[in-house]
């Protein structure tokens, strides 16, 4: 029984550790390593999308690198994606992921700031 219980945990441990090769969120970096990656970037000044919300079209299968910087914590989603992201001052927020489903994603600061939308086809 006792052996059973440290391979559950083990799996379990391994798989916490693990990301996602589809998605990835960072607080620090925002770099990205493919040339041909689509950056959108957003930015919330005092709690408002700044420029106003836009909307970014993105070829289907693309690795995309969404940045936002604010001048206060926010908490950032990617709707559709299920990523999210905390952008703070002096620090952007950052998620890597693949467009891999055709449709129009709202990136959102929560509370209810819309920053941009995503469009991909």
């Amino acid at each position: 029984m006792k052996r059973l219980i440290a391979v559950a945990l083990a799996g379990a441990l391994l798989a916490g550790c693990s990301s996602s090769p589809a998605a990835q969120s960072t607080a620090s970096g925002c770099v990205s390593a493919a040339p041909d990656t689509v950056v959108v970037t957003a930015a919330v000044r005092d709690g408002r999308a700044d420029p106003a919300p836009h909307r970014v079209k993105v070829p289907l299968d693309s690795a995309v690198l969404l940045r936002v910087d604010a001048d206060v914590e926010a908490e950032v989603h990617v709707h559709g994606y299920d990523l999210a992201t905390v952008a703070k001052p002096g620090g952007a927020g950052c998620v890597s992921f693949v467009a891999d489903r055709r449709g129009l994603f709202d990136v959102e600061a929560h509370p209810e700031s819309l920053l941009v939308q995503l469009e991909v086809r």
